[in-house]
Order: structure tokens, then sequence, then C-alpha cells
């Protein structure tokens, strides 16, 4: 089953997201939050100037901060998110944009 876009994982089949997510979560350097691992991935694009990350509280604003104090990622770590897309969502999103 889909979800309908807008929803938890944005049309993609809900077993496929929280199967990525723990495939995802193997990759977050210690002491950093899932939250974090996203921010400073989306920071390793040059086309990305600043990401805009959503905050509910200050400790959120805080931990969205820290994630561009957090190092870069490696190589290996970027093959692996890719693949992870590649294996859970490109066949349901990428069509998409």
């Amino acid at each position: 089953m889909v979800e309908p876009e807008g929803e938890t994982f944005s049309g993609v089949d809900y077993e496929a997201g929280l199967n990525a997510v723990e495939e995802l979560r193997t990759l977050v350097p210690e002491g950093a939050t899932m939250a974090q691992f996203a921010v400073r991935w989306i920071l390793m694009f040059p086309e990305v100037s600043s990401p805009i990350a959503g905050a509910k509280n200050q400790q959120q604003i805080t931990d969205n901060v820290q994630a561009a104090s957090l190092p870069p990622l490696s190589n290996e770590t970027m093959q692996r998110v890719r693949e992870v897309y590649d294996k859970y969502l490109r066949a349901q999103i990428h069509d998409r944009w």
C-alpha cells in the first residue's frame, strides 16, 4: 500500500520507508541524531547553501545547528545512503521530480 502524498513517507510504501530508516540508522555517527545526520547529508551537496530544517522546540533548533559541526560524511557513507535510496525508494518516488 502506498501512503497518500504528504503522509508519513510522502508516497513511499510504509514498510519500505521503515526498512530504509532502519538501514540509514546504522550510518548515523556516534553521538549524533538521525535528524543531525540528515542535515549533515544535505550539507554535503555544494548546490545547497542552507538546509531548511523544521523544529518544534529549542532543543531541536540546537540539534539542527550542531549538525553543521559534524565532520563531513565519508564517500563510503554517501554511497551507502545512495544504495538505501536505490533499494527502497527510487522506484516509488524518483519519477516525481
